[in-house]
């Protein structure tokens, strides 16, 4: 208990300093006036009169300038002040008057050059302090912790990992903080939040607003940011946004709103064309009574990310973990556990698309600053590797405190408070090979009817065929037609998008062959249900010479049946054909047991004979040559015909 309280004291500051007046000392010179403006240093001080406490102690250095007591509070003045450097030099001069007159100097002195980002010189001080026996334990303890970060940030900044991230643009940085939300899978928009100042209260306070942001690039420039319309937010407290990999979820966090289960609660909005809707709360399950924060989903939507301060976790915020459930609720978070969560506060977690990798920033780690960058990985039996820091210079000695990586893994952008436009600015760099995520593919596209053209609102459904299970499915913007799906490289998948009144569009993406490194965009061209209409479903299969449906071809089954119940009207002919191996009387066997297994599957599952009709044509009708094997693929096929 004692361990975790110190750590966490520690990720809350980075100095925790007992100041030089809580010292009990008989401060002595030969000048009577040193030592009267020492005091009245000790009065300013005690009233936080800093910069008046500041004077008096130069005039009584002045007078002594071997007042080692003055020495020692002008250090702690400085600090105050935010004058590191002027700190350093003053406990300096205080041990080279005295090199054991008051052990913890060099413990601040570590303290503050690890913050300055001279880790070498930070580590010498910090072995200095651990010298002296007789310290307080607690001191001693986060002293030997922060000399383990000292020499890990030395060896880090010796080792870059990659060139030093770029400040993307004075569009958008400014002298307010920005923070990086999303960016598309062609690199040309970017969403982002800005954390603006709207006024001042009574006290001086700076009161804030977060306000979400679009920019698009155009000739290789990022444009002038617009306002992420989301009208039903007015007046209320918004921020740590994400959003779905094809940006049409958006993930918040709200906080103080009404009807809330606590102080903030996450949030699901859906976009319809260009319009953000009106917000869901994830409920009760989701959200605590306390913090809840910073969701991202993954990019099949059925495991959501989130950092919390409840009960259960190792102190501080932990970055938690829901799963999507078959009646598609969300299950009681879980924490994600030791190889990700300490006792400092673990926050910003980003999921690639890819599915296994995760990023986040923690303050309870060796790390080169205030707030670090860090990647776990997930294996085959979901257990998550142990955190890894992303390396110089991606993390620095500022603030690093969220990241996103683009789809093909190649680019990342952060946000941080190192030198920039001021506060918190998005930077961009090149992800090097050792925190890269996997690529993953994708399929884009826009749904229309293929006599009007009209954008159709339809049910785009990718199917696992190696365990038969989906993928991802989602509905096709009914405004634009749009939909994005992540594929993952190595996988064989069942693609169909289905709407009633539409014949059923069937591909087959085998992403272990020639499509491997390429991203699926296109026009998906839907037809009216009509006689004499015909599709190939290209996800029905049969071992070589049998007729006997392999599991993979069930998921598609499956979905001929769904289209023959939503439209009861209609009937088919399913036909079946073969390439040119073989004598013709065998394939046309061949083809007539293979469409007469279909038609057995559906009548079995619940379509009635009555509305369908078989027939083989073997080799009679091919669609291509058979010259090649990926010609004899294409001809040996199962077709519907609507009759």
């Amino acid at each position: 208990m004692i361990k975790r309280l110190f750590i966490f004291i520690l990720s809350l500051t980075l100095f925790w300093l007992q100041p030089v007046l809580s010292q009990s000392w008989e401060v002595a010179s030969k000048s009577k006036k040193a030592v009267k403006y020492y005091h009245e240093a000790e009065t300013a001080y005690k009233q936080k009169d800093f910069p008046q406490a500041e004077q008096y102690l130069k005039k009584a250095l002045g007078k002594d300038k071997n007042l080692i007591e003055a020495w020692l509070l002008l250090g702690d003045v400085h600090t105050e002040l935010g004058k590191k450097e002027n700190a350093i030099t003053d406990f300096e001069k205080a041990i080279a008057i005295d090199t054991s007159f008051f052990p913890r100097a060099y413990y601040f002195l570590g303290n503050l050059n690890y913050e300055l980002g001279n880790y070498s010189a930070s580590a010498r001080y910090y072995k200095k302090y651990l010298s002296f026996k007789n310290e307080s334990t607690l001191i001693r303890t986060l002293a030997s912790h922060r000399l383990q970060n000292a020499v890990f940030a030395e060896d880090a900044v010796s080792h870059p990992v990659c060139e030093p991230p770029v400040n993307i643009d004075t569009e958008i940085n400014t002298p307010d903080d920005e923070y990086i939300n999303f960016v598309n899978e062609d690199l040309s928009t970017l969403v982002f939040t800005r954390k603006e100042i709207i006024r001042f209260a009574d006290n001086g306070q700076k009161l804030y607003s977060e306000n979400f942001y679009r920019s698009l690039k155009k000739s290789g420039i990022w444009d002038t940011p617009k306002p992420v319309v989301t009208a039903w937010a007015e007046g209320l407290d918004k921020g740590g946004m994400s959003l779905s990999v094809d940006g049409r979820k958006m993930y918040f966090t709200g906080c103080n709103w009404p009807e809330g289960n606590g102080s903030c609660d996450l949030y699901v909005s859906f976009r319809r064309g260009h319009t953000w809707m009106e917000p869901e709360n994830l409920g009760q399950v989701v959200n605590s009574s306390g913090w809840d924060s910073q969701p991202v989903i993954s990019a099949d939507g059925k495991r959501l990310f989130f950092a919390s301060k409840r009960r259960g976790g190792k102190g501080g915020s932990d970055i938690w973990m829901s799963v999507r459930l078959a009646n598609g609720k969300w299950s009681p978070p879980i924490n994600l556990g030791d190889s990700i969560n300490t006792p400092g506060n673990e926050m910003s977690p980003f999921l690639h698309a890819d599915g296994r990798t995760l990023y986040f920033s923690s303050t309870g780690r060796n790390g080169l600053g205030k707030a670090d960058l860090y990647v776990s990985r997930r294996d085959e039996a979901g257990r998550w590797s142990k955190a890894r820091n992303l390396g110089y210079p991606v993390n620095s000695r500022f603030d690093d405190l969220n990241i996103f990586i683009s789809l093909d893994g190649a680019k990342a952008w952060i946000s941080s408070d190192r030198e920039g436009a001021g506060g918190f600015d998005i930077y961009s760099f090149d992800v090097p090979e050792t925190i890269r995520p996997r690529k993953v593919l994708f399929v884009k596209g826009v749904v229309k009817d293929k006599e009007s053209g009209k954008k159709l609102a339809a049910r785009v459904e990718l199917t696992d065929l190696l365990y038969g299970t989906t993928a991802d499915s989602t509905v096709s913007d009914a405004l634009t037609g749009e939909f994005l799906m992540v594929l993952q490289p190595g996988k064989n998948y069942a693609f169909n998008i289905s709407k009633k009144g539409y014949m059923l569009y069937s591909e087959n993406l085998n992403l272990n062959d020639s499509l491997a490194d390429k991203a699926i965009r296109k026009e998906f061209l839907l037809e009216r249900l009509k006689p004499g209409m015909r599709v190939t479903l290209n996800n029905i299969f049969f071992d070589f010479n049998s007729a006997q449906l392999k599991p993979a071809s069930f998921s598609e089954l499956n979905k001929v049946v769904r289209l023959l119940k939503t439209n009861p009207g209609i009937s088919i002919r399913i036909n079946g054909h073969t390439d040119n191996i073989g004598t013709d009387e065998y394939n046309l066997d061949l083809s007539l047991r293979r469409a007469k297994a279909v038609y057995d599957y559906l009548v079995e599952n619940g379509i009635t004979p009555e509305r369908l009709a078989y027939k083989g044509f073997g080799s009679t009708r091919p669609v291509t040559d058979n010259q090649t094997e990926k010609g004899r693929s294409q001809n040996r096929r199962t077709e519907i015909v609507i009759k």
